[in-house]
């Protein structure tokens, strides 16, 4: 009896330590390293626009943030944007700005039918698939009323 204990404790050893390393396994497949970012900045923002792939690996994503130059409060703020292959936009009431923090307005995908984008782009391929400036039109309410600024962004080639 003791015999068999010892083998069905050894055997379920084993079956975690198989478990285990397979888990890490699947979930420590490295994502595709590559990404481009285009910035600006108006008197009270600062933008960033990156294209990325997904996790997975199966996808573009467009992530957009801003930042805040100055300290504010805001109430309301509104945002549109040209991105030549897509306009994410949206509304945020109330939005929570630490200095210095970026804030996220969208994270979206262009399609799969959509400009394909891959590692080892050169400069003049990303700026002939974005043919005119991107832009972000950033609109607030704070305690002195209501603002409107617009940053456009521009391609910063990898160092």
């Amino acid at each position: 009896m003791e015999k068999g204990h010892r083998y069905g404790l050894s055997f379920g050893a084993l079956l975690l330590l198989f478990m285990g390393a397979c888990f890490l396994f699947m979930n420590a497949r490295p994502s595709p390293e590559w990404s481009y970012l285009f910035q600006g900045s108006s008197p009270h923002w600062e933008g960033q626009f990156v294209v990325r792939p997904s996790r997975d690996g199966n996808e573009t994503l467009y992530e957009g943030t801003i930042k805040p130059l100055t300290p504010m409060k805001i109430s309301h703020l509104t945002y549109t944007t040209d991105l030549v292959t897509n306009q994410p936009g949206g509304t945020l009431d109330s939005p929570r700005i630490e200095e210095g923090k970026p804030l996220q307005l969208f994270v979206t995908s262009p399609g799969r039918d959509s400009v394909q984008f891959r590692a080892g782009m050169n400069s003049e391929e990303i700026t002939r698939m974005f043919f005119r400036d991107l832009v972000y039109e950033i609109t607030w309410n704070d305690e002195t009323g209501q603002h409107t600024e617009k940053i456009v962004l521009t391609f910063v080639p990898p160092s």
